[in-house]
């Protein structure tokens, strides 16, 4: 009988081609670049030390980020954090928890969070519990990086916020969607809260608030937040 998982990053089948999938297939290529670029340009640019990539995954980023600073991971899944872990020149630190239940108090200047790695909860309130989560654990003057989902680029098209014509107001505050993996067929589900909820929760804490547009715009965005008040 075929295993089922929980959480399908635990899958080996998954987990053995995600980079090939997710990483370094020709339509992402460019994006994943984009997200690496970001980060050094950040990074160096503010002078920053310490870096967390949250729902890290393989760790892609901080295995191949060529950056002068100190490096830590986190994810739920050992069998992610364990695929590729030696292929890197940098000292990588890997915390296996589930960020929501991590209770250390460490903050970072730089905090990032690629691939959506938000939406994999099952309630839109723990969706956003885990993007404060990201600010809670940012140090003062620190930033954070996170992408975006607009699949069918649906919130630039609806509003989060629309009068209705009895004086109330209807919220689209998120998309539920579930993706189906070709290779396993292993189902996700995902909550994608609409980007300008993400915007407005979290712009408070920062002193400037910018979108960085993707090479190729297919629903991605990437927010940057800068500078913790």
């Amino acid at each position: 009988m075929e295993k089922l998982y929980s959480n399908p990053y635990d899958n080996p089948a998954l987990v053995k081609v995600y980079e090939k999938r997710y990483i370094h297939h020709p339509f992402v290529q460019d994006d994943i670049c984009h997200e690496i670029k970001a980060i050094k340009n950040i990074a160096e640019s503010l002078g920053y030390k310490s870096w967390c990539d949250v729902g890290c995954g393989t760790a892609y980023h901080l295995r191949k980020t060529e950056l002068e600073i100190v490096r830590s991971g986190i994810d739920r899944s050992s069998t992610m954090l364990e695929q590729h872990k030696n292929d890197t020149v940098y000292d990588v630190n890997y915390i296996l928890c589930d960020f929501l239940e991590w209770q250390e108090t460490t903050k970072f200047d730089l905090v990032t969070n690629f691939w959506f790695g938000y939406a994999h909860q099952p309630t839109l309130n723990l969706v956003l519990k885990f993007l404060d989560k990201l600010v809670a654990h940012t140090e003062k003057n620190g930033s954070v990086l996170v992408s975006l989902h607009n699949q069918w680029k649906i919130f630039d098209k609806h509003s989060h916020k629309t009068d209705e014509p009895m004086g109330g107001t209807f919220l689209l505050d998120a998309m539920h969607w579930s993706y189906a993996e070709p290779e396993t067929g292993d189902i996700y589900e995902c909550i994608v809260p609409h980007k300008k909820l993400v915007e407005e929760r979290l712009s408070r804490y920062f002193f400037n608030v910018r979108y960085l547009p993707y090479p190729r715009y297919t629903g991605k965005e990437l927010l940057f937040l800068e500078g913790k008040n």
